[in-house]
């Protein structure tokens, strides 16, 4: 199975993306971005030649609703997130880096990933200056 996201893949808390047993990837698209969730799972996904692309209205829960910025071309990107895991993933040509753990994000496990054909791989803090993201 093949997936183009248009806009990013924004998941909320509580939530496993599961992909054993099948062949899916996420290619030529927009990245996946958990934003001030927990307890998330990522397994067994194909991400890459992702592209930075255009923001757009969003709803993620009942009484939410929001127009997030354009996205950068990350693979994965974690913000303000905890009590995430991410497994057996392969990741290669993102138009950024693969993986972004900042905003003050804690407890991600990331195992038996393959990561390749990338100049930056995995960035954990995005600022010296950020105070969240010195208990990383």
């Amino acid at each position: 199975m093949t997936i183009k996201l248009e806009q990013e893949l924004i998941v909320t808390s509580d939530k496993t993306i599961d992909a054993r047993g099948a062949n899916v990837e996420i290619y030529n698209g927009a990245g996946i971005t958990v934003q001030f969730a927990k307890n998330v799972i990522i397994y067994g996904l194909q991400i890459h030649h992702i592209i930075p692309a255009k923001g757009g209205k969003t709803k993620d829960g009942e009484n939410y609703h929001g127009l997030p910025g354009a996205s950068d071309g990350d693979g994965v990107s974690f913000f303000g997130a905890t009590n995430i895991w991410l497994d057996h993933l392969s990741l290669h040509h993102c138009a950024n880096g693969l993986i972004d753990v900042i905003q003050g994000s804690t407890a991600v496990t990331i195992s038996n990933c393959h990561f390749t054909n990338n100049n930056d791989v995995m960035l954990f803090g995005a600022s010296d200056s950020y105070s969240a993201d010195k208990k990383m």
